[in-house]
């Protein structure tokens, strides 16, 4: 099956010379985790010339990870979508694909939606929500609204991935799931790590600006960090 962004000509690296008229620099809140990292992105024009992480922020103090680093690429990705689509023909590699208006394309998956349920039941349905969205108030909102609406018990997102025994326990521990914890690392003598990898994610959940340089403070009063994971990861190399 061919995408039909594959037929439309990609948004592209700034290759020649950058004007110093058209640049500009932004700053702006990485939404792709809890960390909330600011980035500096200068463009030019429509181009993306170049994403780093901003020194100058107050939290992450210029951290960046490589999910910040490939926005750009996904900016310019020949093959993302820019419209709705609708396949033409049976699943297969002789399908292909039109571009609709979103207003067909919302009435077509309302009538789709409606038509499942009436026959199979609300559980027919499974809803699944990309990681950006528990970092959008408006995707929070709406959204939640949205999947209580359509009634289905099936639904799956990033956190059922990897965040809710997370928020099982600080459910139990705190009396709500979203109370978690945050380490007095500056104080700590002894930091415990469980499958977490703070050196490349910035201590996600725990949100630590330059974790690198705590480390080398725990360290410097004689404090200890201990590591479990079955994988030799940068935080474990550095423990």
């Amino acid at each position: 099956m061919r995408s039909p962004a594959a037929d439309t000509p990609p948004r592209r690296w700034h290759t020649g010379r950058v004007s110093d008229a058209t640049k500009q620099t932004r700053y702006i809140t990485c939404v792709l985790c809890e960390a909330s990292c600011g980035l500096e992105v200068v463009t030019d024009g429509p181009a993306v010339v170049s994403i780093r992480g901003h020194e100058a922020d107050p939290l992450s103090r210029g951290h960046i990870c490589p999910k910040a680093i490939a926005l750009q690429d996904i900016h310019t990705d020949p093959d993302r979508l820019r419209t709705p689509v609708r396949r033409v023909g049976e699943p297969g590699a002789d399908a292909t694909w039109e571009p609709i208006g979103w207003d067909e394309a919302f009435d077509l998956v309302a009538e789709k939606i409606v038509a499942t349920q009436k026959a199979h039941g609300p559980d027919a349905v499974a809803v699944y929500q990309g990681n950006p969205n528990v970092h959008s108030l408006g995707a929070m909102t709406h959204g939640t609204a949205l999947v209580r609406t359509l009634g289905t018990r099936n639904r799956f997102s990033a956190t059922s991935v990897d965040q809710l025994p997370h928020q099982l326990l600080a459910h139990l521990m705190f009396g709500h799931q979203l109370m978690l914890p945050v380490p007095d690392i500056d104080r700590t003598s002894y930091f415990l790590v469980f499958g977490a990898n703070p050196m490349a994610s910035h201590g996600s959940l725990m949100t630590v600006p330059d974790f690198a340089q705590r480390l080398r403070d725990l360290k410097a009063r004689d404090g200890r960090m201990v590591v479990f994971d079955p994988r030799r990861t940068e935080t474990a190399k550095v423990a």
